[in-house]
């Protein structure tokens, strides 16, 4: 496995910094953490014009403290803001992985939550974090490390993903970095950042830790390398079994949030979707402008062809789970894939990306799929702290496959409204669903582009990724 644990169990101090040339941040922030888990945060931020600094949300107003607010002048060139935030406070008022949560001594919030977000400037500025710990407790973040600082850069703190904060298990995992799984590349790491808040059971915590690293393997063997190179992963306990509510939150780095039960075996959460739905919204940029149906449907139609090629599901069920469900999105095509509600997006956008995925390989004779699209854009820069306009990320598919699919795609069924019979696709496709099991016709007018589709085309062969009960 080409996977590496570098740090089993981190309960204290910071990561390892991954330094790198880039100009000096606008604003400096230093921020002291308390066992009390409260905050002492300290901004210096370069300004010849007055500054404000707002905190997102009304809710946590109450849990700001020794803060006059207001425009603040700037001092030879220097505006100074310092406060204080109740973060267990404000964590156990919220209690919801969506604003912050608390388990035993530890929180996971987006930044957002707590830091205040500086305004006056003509751009977003660049902010450099640096946070200290007492013993026993630690942070970490999806952004990049410069130094010992957390860059925020290119997007406003509101949108920079979570942030972990106080005591929890954290591990750092090496992972291939985006693209450099891809024939001819030079092979170079990125890290994935796990923390797992207090109340996993000993036996859970391990068989989690290896689910993840699994996961992001057989993620990185679809993308020809992982989604990003540096996430974090923030992983809540729930008192019932299973996996539950998944998260992703891109910004100036790329985090994802999952709840998982307290006490899980490795076959339950090996046998679910969540958290491989959720890395594949991590290798794409949000899609502006009742972009939802897109983004929905791609983690929805790429997440059991992942599975399926690191030999977790077969190729018969995914797609007796396409047959039965797709039919839920049938009704948004003639009212315009933007206008997708509730399920619509999921499956509306999943039936599209079917559409979308036998196009490129009609289009490419086979060369091409719409595995190339999606990482394509990611290597061009289109990543999961990106947000774009769907014409762009269009684009850039049409670039990565050297087609012209996706666009007239999105001509036909989102700006001309075009129906899809789903029948006689099945047809063509050679698909049917007999007595509860799935009959796939090779003989079928599309069989040869169906057969790439799930498990890869020819010589592209895909990878197994061993489940930890098989030799």
């Amino acid at each position: 496995m080409f996977l590496r644990t570098l740090l089993a169990a981190v309960l204290l101090g910071t990561v390892p910094a991954f330094a790198q040339p880039m100009p000096a941040p606008d604003c400096t922030v230093d921020v002291t953490l308390h066992e009390a888990l409260t905050l002492d945060v300290t901004y210096h931020c370069r300004s010849s014009q007055p500054l404000s600094f707002a905190l997102e949300g009304e809710r946590a107003q109450p849990f700001l403290s020794n803060f006059t607010g207001g425009r603040i002048e700037a001092v030879n060139g220097l505006v100074e803001a310092h406060y204080r935030f109740d973060l267990g406070g404000y964590a156990r008022a919220v209690d919801t992985p969506a604003e912050g949560i608390q388990r035993g001594k530890g929180v996971l919030m987006p930044i957002g939550g707590w830091l205040l977000e500086p305004r006056g400037y003509q751009r977003l500025p660049v902010i450099d974090i640096r946070v200290r710990t007492p013993e026993g407790m630690a942070f970490s973040s999806g952004l990049p490390k410069v130094g010992d600082a957390w860059r925020l850069a290119g997007a406003t703190v509101r949108f920079a993903g979570y942030t972990a904060l106080g005591r929890f298990e954290l591990h750092e995992l090496v992972v291939p970095a985006p693209g450099s799984l891809r024939p001819g590349q030079p092979k170079k790491d990125a890290v994935l950042r796990l923390a797992l808040l207090e109340g996993f059971t000993e036996s859970s915590r391990k068989a989690i830790v290896d689910w993840v690293e699994r996961t992001a393997q057989a993620q990185a063997n679809y993308w020809h390398g992982f989604t990003a190179p540096e996430m974090l992963v923030g992983l809540v306990p729930m008192p019932r079994s299973g996996v539950g509510f998944g998260r992703t939150q891109p910004g100036g780095g790329v985090t994802i949030m999952v709840e998982v039960g307290e006490t899980m075996d490795s076959r339950r959460l090996f046998n679910d979707w969540v958290l491989v739905h959720e890395l594949v919204h991590s290798g794409m940029p949000f899609i502006r402008g009742r972009g939802t149906w897109f983004m929905e449907g791609s983690a929805t139609y790429v997440e059991p062809i992942i599975r399926a090629r690191a030999g977790w599901k077969t190729e018969e069920a995914v797609w007796k789970e396409w047959v039965m469900n797709m039919p839920q999105g049938v009704g948004v095509f003639p009212r315009g894939l933007p206008a997708a509600s509730g399920r619509e997006n999921y499956w509306g956008g999943a039936m599209f990306m079917l559409l979308a995925d036998l196009a490129i390989r009609r289009e490419s004779n086979g060369a091409k799929g719409l595995e190339d699209c999606l990482a394509g854009a990611l290597w061009e820069g289109l990543d999961g702290a990106s947000r774009v306009s769907l014409d762009a990320y269009t684009q850039a598919c049409n670039r990565a496959t050297g087609t012209k699919a996706m666009s007239e795609l999105i001509d036909r069924h989102v700006n001309a409204n075009t129906a899809v019979d789903l029948d006689a696709l099945w047809k063509d496709l050679g698909v049917a669903l007999v007595d509860g099991r799935i009959v796939l016709d090779d003989s079928a007018p599309q069989a040869k582009w169906r057969k790439m589709i799930v498990m890869g085309p020819p010589g592209r062969t895909a990878k197994h990724v061993k489940l930890p009960w098989e030799p």
